[in-house]
């Protein structure tokens, strides 16, 4: 099936979000990295109990970005979830509905 001009294909679709999805977990990673690697070095936070600030915003994470008093790669000071989660909802959705779409004939 060829898309017209004005029709986009439902696996393009799926294909655009799922590309969508993993670009924003992409920044929402390198925001992450830009701001944890100070905060572990200048705080008692490990590497291994920074981690799943990427995924959430609990109070230690929190606390320990507010102590950290570093100056940090482009002046970003906190980081949010969000992202993250946004990125992970497109992906999902992605692959969700490209799998119940039905497959292309040959």
């Amino acid at each position: 099936m060829v898309a017209g001009p004005g029709r986009i294909s439902p696996r393009l679709a799926c294909a655009g979000l799922g590309w969508l999805g993993g670009m924003a977990i992409t920044m929402a990673s390198a925001w992450w990295a830009v701001l944890f690697p100070s905060v572990v070095a200048n705080t008692g936070l490990t590497f291994v109990e920074a981690m799943p600030c990427i995924a959430s915003n609990s109070q230690l994470c929190e606390l320990e970005t507010t102590l950290c008093g570093a100056r940090h790669l482009f002046g970003i000071s906190f980081y949010s979830p969000t992202l993250f989660w946004c990125g992970a909802a497109l992906l999902s959705a992605s692959l969700f509905v490209g799998s119940i779409l039905p497959q292309a004939r040959r």
